[in-house]
C-alpha cells in the first residue's frame, strides 16, 4: 500500500474510534502502518536536510484533526 492509502484507511479508524465503534486496540492496529511509513519518510527528510525528524505518535494522531 501507498502512503496515501494507509492515511484514508488510519483516518477511518481514527473516525470510529471517536465514535465508539472500535476499541483503541484495534484503532492502533489499523493506524499503525500508517504511522510507521510516515515516520520512515520523516526521516528520510530530515537527514537529507540535516534536521531532526518530526514522528507521529499515536496519541498525537489520535488527538488531531
Amino acid at each position: 500500500m501507498d502512503v496515501k492509502q494507509l492515511k484514508l484507511k488510519a483516518d477511518e479508524a481514527k473516525t470510529l474510534y471517536r465514535m465508539g465503534v472500535i476499541d483503541r486496540e484495534t484503532a492502533k492496529k489499523e493506524i499503525q502502518p500508517f504511522l510507521d511509513a510516515a515516520n520512515k519518510k520523516s526521516v528520510e527528510l530530515a537527514k537529507k536536510y540535516n534536521q531532526r525528524p518530526k514522528k507521529i505518535t499515536l496519541q498525537s494522531f489520535l488527538r488531531s484533526r
